[in-house]
């Protein structure tokens, strides 16, 4: 296997015009010189301490700080660049490594960075050195490296999981790490996390798709209600606020778009992806390293920028509150401060408050209980990594050349060493209810199913495992799963429904109405139950039973126009004219389709008003999703109907061939 892989790199090495590998051969025949240096300065200078000296300047007061900052960073890219495009390890690249992780005043935002590197490499090329290294950073005392080392250890042991069991040795070390503390909750974190980006594309969509035009629409009325040119009246009280439910009575779609954005990003979504995806083209980020560069408030670039800044722009407090703030990924934070500059000062103040704010609640959390402080930063940290390699792989202008991690399926729980790793099923199953709640039931169901294998025969599972099958179309397996469910005593009437449910779609219309009527005994007022008696009855063609039942819910549910159709349908084939149009004039005032007026130039014409029949066809003929064809094909499907009801089979054919003439 690593054979393979190594050719397959040494393929596109020789063969490929990607800057990755143009870039790569650079960097193979500097590469020499660089451990050579680093050899060197640990024989003659002890490389730690002196790397750790470069870095000390770079980053203190001295004259020239730009330039050493500037060496300093043309250092860590060489590295970067080294370790990224290395394809095997040897012991000096493994002794380059720990060097720098040894350098006591090498910051954790820069060896940050170098697990970024690490993680980016074995992903392009396997190495069983490299994913050792992985695992003994995973152990690290500061949170921010341990964390993105583990993220980078998942990532790798997901995409090789099948390789692992050549590797024994390898093994051992996965069983050892899951010997520390808490791995396991770190895992459950890291997985929802890596599986809540599948929702980015989604959430970016809704942005730009349906929330951001309604408020561009939206903005002049928002304007004139909060009467925002003369908010600062005479009589403005700092303790008034506006209504919100009353501005937002024209557009209440938009109120409820806006909540649910809100929820999502308390809850850790990616939600800021459409804003700052536009934010990437700065200087900045033509480095691989600044996109996994960790906000920080030491930090020469932003200080720089900031400095410029003049009047009320309090630097320092801007920076506390950004680089804490929990819901602004890392690059995201950076594009932010870059794009300041570009900013009317106005909006600087805005933004300013805002931040103000924030801290507040940061401070306010902090005051908190510890517990609960240090789960937020552990999530926070996991958040903001992932959607920084999330940016990566999606913005990046190399991503044509990256294997797009986030493409995969991200089953971890298929995985063996998450096997190896997670023993307790709680965590399995708060994956899988993340699955559930966000619809992936495909891979749902395999959680369920896993958790159904190791002896999970709860009520829930049951119900569960069925309604994946059902939401994937399989409803035999739907069946056999919802009558598992059927043996226990709790929700009786939900499970008769959907036992119900997937009788019907398999055209088993007696037992679905068997189970319906069961329903009907515990929840004799449910319109939903009601009305698919009402159908079931219709499909095996008893008429008057199905009238009975849909005058039950039109009788229930009053504002409900959609029950006219059937109950005007049955009443034209059972001969009841003069009842049937009454029914169908009521549609017509509301929400007529092509097939209403289709129905009520039958009834018409069984009245004998061929006028009125002649009408009503035409205008089914004339409307937008309907044609010539589909006309006819219904009206043929309808012609027993007539037959039954004396229209003279003559007069048909010239009634349709009078429509062929006029459409």
């Amino acid at each position: 296997l690593e054979l393979a892989d190594l050719s397959l790199q040494s393929t596109y090495l020789n063969t490929s015009d990607q800057y990755i590998y143009q870039l790569k051969k650079k960097i193979e025949i500097e590469s020499k010189q660089i451990k050579e240096a680093a050899i060197n300065s640990l024989e003659d200078l002890a490389f730690d301490e002196e790397l750790s000296e470069v870095l000390k300047g770079s980053l203190e007061t001295i004259t020239d700080q730009r330039e050493e900052y500037k060496n300093h960073q043309e250092v860590l890219v060489k590295i970067f660049n080294l370790i990224w495009l290395t394809d095997k390890f040897k012991d000096t690249d493994i002794k380059l490594v720990n060097s720098i992780w040894e350098a006591k005043n090498f910051p954790w935002y820069e060896q940050a960075i170098i697990i970024s590197a690490l993680t980016l490499s074995a992903i392009r090329c396997f190495d069983v050195k490299k994913i050792g290294l992985l695992i003994d950073y995973s152990m690290n005392a500061d949170s921010q490296v341990k964390q993105r080392a583990l993220v980078g250890l998942f990532l790798n042991l997901y995409i090789y999981d099948r390789w692992i069991p050549f590797y024994p040795e390898l093994k051992e070390k996965i069983k050892t790490l899951g010997a520390s503390e808490d791995i396991e909750k770190h895992i459950e974190l890291i997985t929802i996390q890596l599986l809540k980006s599948k929702e980015t594309e989604k959430i970016t969509k809704k942005l730009e798709d349906e929330i951001l035009p309604e408020m561009v629409k939206f903005q002049p009325l928002l304007k004139d209600k909060l009467d925002l040119e003369n908010m600062f009246s005479d009589d403005f009280t700092e303790d008034k606020n506006p209504d919100w439910e009353r501005v937002f009575e024209d557009a209440p779609d938009l109120l409820d778009k806006l909540q649910e954005i809100s929820k999502l990003q308390m809850e850790g979504a990616d939600v800021f992806m459409s804003a700052f995806s536009r934010l990437k083209h700065f200087e900045f980020f033509n480095e691989v390293t600044n996109w996994f560069r960790p906000f920080h408030k030491d930090n020469f670039v932003i200080n720089e920028i900031l400095d410029k800044e003049e009047g009320n722009f309090d630097s320092s407090l801007f920076l506390d509150g950004l680089a804490n703030s929990f819901f602004m990924c890392n690059s995201d934070k950076y594009s932010f401060c870059l794009n300041i500059e570009l900013m009317p000062e106005l909006q600087k103040s805005m933004m300013l408050e805002m931040f103000y704010a924030e801290l507040e609640g940061i401070k306010e959390l902090q005051n908190e209980d510890d517990i609960l402080n240090k789960s937020a930063s552990i999530k926070s940290i996991y958040s903001q990594y992932i959607q920084d390699l999330y940016r990566f792989y999606k913005l990046h202008p190399l991503k044509s050349e990256l294997t797009d991690i986030f493409n995969l399926r991200l089953d971890f729980y298929n995985c063996e060493f998450f096997k190896l790793l997670v023993k307790d099923e709680k965590i399995l199953r708060n994956i899988g209810e993340f699955l559930f709640e966000k619809n992936y039931f495909d891979q749902a169901l395999e959680v369920y199913l896993l958790l159904n294998e190791q002896g999970d025969n709860s009520l829930e599972i049951f119900e569960k495992v069925g309604y994946c099958y059902q939401k994937q179309k399989d409803y035999p397996n739907a069946l056999n799963y919802y009558k598992k469910a059927e043996l226990f005593d709790a929700n009786r009437a939900w499970n008769l429904k959907k036992l119900a449910l997937c009788n019907r779609y398999l055209k088993n219309y007696k037992e679905s109405l068997s189970y319906y009527l069961e329903a009907e005994k515990l929840e004799p007022d449910n319109t939903y139950v009601l009305t698919y008696i009402g159908n079931s009855y219709l499909d095996l063609n008893q008429a008057e039973k199905a009238l009975e039942y849909y005058y039950k819910v039109e009788f229930q549910s009053e504002n409900n126009i959609k029950i006219l159709r059937p109950i005007a349908w049955i009443l034209f084939i059972t001969g009841k004219f003069e009842n049937a149009k009454e029914y169908y004039v009521r549609l017509m005032k509301s929400e007529a389709n092509k097939f209403d007026f289709m129905n009520l130039g039958h009834v018409e014409w069984c009245l004998g008003n061929q006028k009125a029949a002649i009408k009503n066809y035409k205008l089914s003929l004339n409307s937008e999703d309907n044609s010539l064809k589909a006309f006819m094909t219904g009206f043929n499907e309808d012609k027993k109907y007539l037959l039954e009801s004396g229209i003279d089979p003559f007069e048909i054919t010239l009634m349709m061939d009078y429509l062929k003439y006029i459409t």
